[in-house]
C-alpha cells in the first residue's frame, strides 16, 4: 500500500473541528476534541486519533452525545470533586476536569476530580499531561464498554481501561506513561478486521474462550487484559475506582463506542493532580527526575539495536518529527476522514508536502 501520507497538524485540527460542529458540537467542544485528536496523532497513537472522528460526528448526528454538554460540578470537598459530563464530547469533559485538578492542587497540594456521564475521552496522556505546565503530576484513568475478559473468563467483561501517569522532568522530556489493561486497543483489533490481517494469538480469545487469530472472531470473543492476573486486577481496580467510586457505570453498564449510537455511553474517569512544591522542591524533583533518565538510558543495551527508552520517549520524539514533516496517517484514518467529509459535504484535508 506504499508509505502512508503526512498531513500538517493544523490542517487535520481545522478539519475535525470543523466537522464535529456541522454535526452541531460547540466551537469550544469541537475545538478542544479536534486538539486532542490532533495531540494523538502527533504522538503516533493513531488509534485515538482523527480515526474517531467519524464515531464522534456519528454520534452526535444520533443524538447519544449531547453538543451543548458542560461540565457540571455535582459535589464538591475542595480537594475531591465530582462532576458530571452532561453525556458530551469526553476529550473536552476530561480536559476540563483535568484542568480543575489541576488548579486545585496548588492550594490543597493533591486533588481528585471524578467525572460521570461522560463518553470516549481519547488519548489519556493528553490529560495526564495537562499537568506538567503547572509543575504537578498528572494521573488520569478511564472505564469503557465492555471489550475485555478479566482473568479466568472468556466472556467480556472490563473496558481496556487505561491508565496515564505524566511527572514533569527539567532538561529532559517528561515520563509519560499511557497504557492500556489490555493487551492492545480494541481500535488495532477493529483495523486488523478491517484490512483482513490476522492478530496475534495473545491479544483475544473467540467465543469459545479459545486464542485467536482472526480479528473478526477476537471482535465476537473477548480482548485479554496483559499480564495475566495482574493486568486484571489494575483493570478491575479502574474499573471500580473510575466507575462506581464516581458514581457510574461499570463496563457491562456503558453504551459500546461503535454500537447502538444513541444510547449514551456513561464512560467514567478520575483524574488526579499532584502539585511537586506540597512535597518538595520543584527544581531539586525534575534535577532528581532528569538525572534518573539518565541513568536509566545510559544503561547497556539489551540487544545492538536497542537502547533503554523512558515512557513517553518515543511519542515524544514522534511529536517533535512530525510537527515539522506532517503526521503519517495510516490508511484506515484517511479513509475515516474521507467517509467524514462526504457525509457533511466538506473537503478533506489533502497531504502535507514533506521537508527534505
Amino acid at each position: 500500500m506504499g508509505e502512508p501520507n503526512r498531513y500538517a497538524a493544523a490542517d487535520l485540527r481545522a478539519f475535525c473541528a470543523q466537522a464535529l460542529e456541522r454535526a452541531g458540537a460547540t466551537p469550544d467542544n469541537a475545538g478542544a476534541t479536534a486538539d486532542g485528536l490532533v495531540a494523538a496523532d502527533l504522538r503516533g497513537v493513531h488509534s485515538h486519533g482523527a480515526l474517531r472522528v467519524g464515531i464522534y460526528v456519528d454520534r452526535l448526528r444520533a443524538g447519544s452525545i449531547n453538543p451543548q454538554a458542560t461540565l457540571a460540578i455535582v459535589r464538591d470537598r475542595g480537594a475531591v470533586v465530582i462532576a458530571d459530563a452532561q453525556a458530551g464530547l469526553g476529550i473536552p469533559m476530561a480536559a476540563r476536569a483535568m484542568d480543575l485538578a489541576v488548579a486545585r492542587s496548588r492550594v490543597h497540594g493533591l486533588v481528585a476530580v471524578g467525572v460521570r456521564n461522560s463518553n470516549h475521552c481519547g488519548m489519556l496522556a493528553y490529560h495526564a499531561m495537562r499537568a506538567l505546565a503547572a509543575g504537578a503530576v498528572g494521573i488520569a484513568i478511564s472505564n469503557a464498554d465492555a471489550q475485555v475478559a478479566p482473568w479466568g473468563a472468556r466472556a467480556k467483561f472490563l473496558g481496556t481501561n487505561p491508565l496515564s501517569v505524566a511527572v514533569p522532568a527539567g532538561d529532559e522530556p517528561p515520563v509519560v506513561l499511557d497504557m492500556a489493561t489490555s493487551v492492545v486497543a480494541h481500535a488495532r483489533v477493529k483495523s486488523a478486521a478491517e484490512r483482513g490481517e490476522s492478530i496475534p494469538p495473545d491479544w483475544a480469545v473467540d467465543s469459545a474462550g479459545r486464542p485467536t487469530t482472526d480479528p473478526a472472531k477476537a471482535l465476537a470473543g473477548a480482548l485479554l487484559t496483559f499480564g495475566g492476573p495482574k493486568g486484571s486486577g489494575i483493570s478491575i481496580l479502574i474499573e471500580l475506582l473510575a466507575g462506581p467510586l464516581c458514581g457510574g457505570r461499570i463496563g457491562p453498564e456503558i453504551g459500546p463506542l461503535y454500537q447502538r449510537l444513541d444510547k449514551v455511553q456513561g464512560v467514567g474517569h478520575l483524574f488526579i493532580a499532584l502539585h511537586v512544591e506540597a512535597f518538595g522542591s520543584l527544581e531539586i524533583f525534575r534535577g532528581r527526575v532528569d538525572e534518573t533518565i539518565r541513568r536509566i538510558r545510559s544503561l547497556p543495551p539489551a540487544t545492538s539495536t536497542l537502547r533503554p527508552y523512558l515512557p513517553g520517549e518515543l511519542e515524544y520524539l514522534r511529536a517533535q518529527e512530525y510537527g515539522v514533516r506532517g503526521i503519517p496517517l495510516p490508511h484506515e484514518a484517511v479513509a475515516e476522514i474521507n467517509h467524514t467529509a462526504s457525509l457533511l459535504g466538506m473537503t478533506a484535508p489533502t497531504p502535507h508536502a514533506s521537508p527534505v
